[in-house]
């Protein structure tokens, strides 16, 4: 059986289902829901990641790596209270402010994806445990900038107008806006390569 393709384009096709779904989250007008909807289609990232690197992991490392990156990016409970009201006001208000929220996470989840499969090339979920990993992830995607995670977003998007028009997601569709946004996923790849690799070398460390 030949190895899997592990090119970061062939990546994003398989997670951009995911990808799309977790842009929506923010829009979900219940304060802290969100964040828990967002971590579900992280998991289901996270399971896609690991089954197309072939590795035979337990079923449980995907929940406990998303939980590590969770956590790792999560503020204090006062301050997620407070951000939550506010968003709860603002889309009682126009929820069309949130929109731009909502297209950084579908960019985040594509960097999420990467990060993940560098980490498995890595061995590090062998190394050190998916708690630890996840948060490796979540400061190595903080460190990539959001301005790479909005170029990642606006070429989605723009993919999808062009490609498809609002019709159903259909693989052949996917694969188009996956070649699309293919210059910008590479990219991400590559800074996302070194970020990655400086994060896991300092949690073996400690």
């Amino acid at each position: 059986m030949d190895a899997p393709n592990r090119s970061a384009r062939d990546l994003v096709q398989v997670v951009l289902i995911e990808a799309l779904g977790s842009s929506v989250t923010p829009f979900v007008p219940v304060p802290f829901v969100d964040d828990y909807l967002l971590a579900r289609l992280l998991r289901r990232i996270a399971r896609k990641v690991i089954a197309r690197s072939g590795d035979n992991l337990d079923e449980s490392v995907a929940k406990t790596v998303v939980e590590g990156y969770v956590k790792a990016g999560t503020p204090p409970m006062s301050e997620r209270a407070f951000a939550a009201a506010a968003r709860f006001v603002v889309r009682k208000v126009a929820v069309v402010l949130d929109v731009k929220k909502g297209h950084d996470v579908f960019g985040e989840a594509i960097a999420f994806a990467l990060a993940l499969d560098i980490a498995l090339e890595a061995e590090a979920v062998r190394d050190v445990s998916a708690l630890s990993v996840g948060a490796a992830i979540q400061r190595a995607t903080q460190s990539l900038g959001s301005a790479t995670i909005e170029v990642l977003t606006r070429a989605g998007r723009d993919a999808f107008a062009k490609h498809d028009g609002g019709a159903p997601a259909t693989a052949p569709a996917l694969a188009r806006v996956a070649e699309a946004i293919g210059k910008q996923v590479d990219e991400a790849r590559t800074n996302l390569e070194h970020l990655m690799r400086y994060e896991l070398t300092e949690t073996r460390r400690r």
